[in-house]
């Protein structure tokens, strides 16, 4: 049996359907399932421990969020995003996390700034060390962090949503040249502008993070389409050449005849 890439669902009281979503949801966050890849229903069910009709309703649920597609004559799969669908969830994004770093440096306590500052320092030595991992790890430990001292359940939902459907492209984004530092300068301006309690500061900085972000992200997503596109031009080309019938030229490219056909 393969490795588990979704947590088991432990028993609780909150509906299975909604701890199976939050499973899956936080595994193609995550990084364990590829755009496009496809979500078996008999290794979900192994891998969370629960029913095909618990693992179909979160399905759904997350079709609707638009982090899965139901492909014809293949089933549920890890949903792609377009260059226009991620320029939307970007301008939202922004709104939304624009609003938690404003409401985090109004309500944020002096023992919330020094855990603020320990990630600060954590944050620090994952961009020394130039490993994108460790820098994804603590930005998302950063952003949980900031949703928390914000207290805003219904923005954590729909951020949760975004960066599900865009957190196939975080890693490639910041493996381009300079993106890893410029990143660095816009964490550091937002958590800098919360710690000084600077609302309309910390909504500024978060802001045009995002909006950086989303600049190198339609970049990658514009350069991915050109060269899929590529790919497929080569594989119609390749297909029709198979059909081709071996052993006689094409009519169309059969020469001109120079001297004509002899008959009997």
């Amino acid at each position: 049996m393969k490795a588990s890439k979704v947590q088991r669902v432990p028993v609780t009281a909150a509906p299975l359907r909604q701890q199976v979503a939050s499973n899956l949801r936080t595994a193609i966050i995550d990084g364990r399932f590829q755009p496009g890849e496809r979500l078996k229903e008999s290794e979900l069910c192994a891998w969370t421990g629960v029913s095909r009709t618990a693992v179909r309703e979160a399905l759904r649920q997350l079709e609707a969020e638009g982090i899965v597609d139901n492909i014809p004559n293949q089933g549920p799969v890890v949903a792609r995003v377009s260059p226009d669908e991620a320029r939307q969830h970007y301008e939202v994004r922004a709104m939304l996390e624009g609003l938690t770093a404003r409401t985090a440096a109004e309500k944020i306590s002096e023992g919330q700034i020094k855990d603020l500052q320990k990630l600060k320092r954590e944050l620090d030595r994952a961009f020394k060390s130039g490993s994108i991992a460790k820098v994804l790890a603590c930005k998302n430990e950063l952003d949980e962090f900031l949703m928390s001292v914000s207290s805003n359940s219904v923005i954590k939902g729909f951020v949760s949503v975004i960066r599900a459907r865009l957190s196939y492209l975080r890693p490639i984004v910041l493996a381009q040249p300079e993106r890893l530092k410029e990143n660095a300068v816009e964490v550091h301006g937002i958590i800098d502008a919360i710690m000084a309690r600077k609302p309309q500061a910390a909504w500024q900085a978060a802001v045009n993070h995002v909006n950086m972000g989303a600049k190198a992200t339609l970049k990658v997503l514009e350069q991915l389409e050109a060269a899929a596109a590529h790919q497929a031009a080569l594989d119609a080309e390749a297909a029709l050449r198979a059909k081709r019938p071996r052993g006689r030229p094409r009519r169309d490219a059969m020469p001109d005849n120079p001297v004509g056909r002899v008959t009997a």
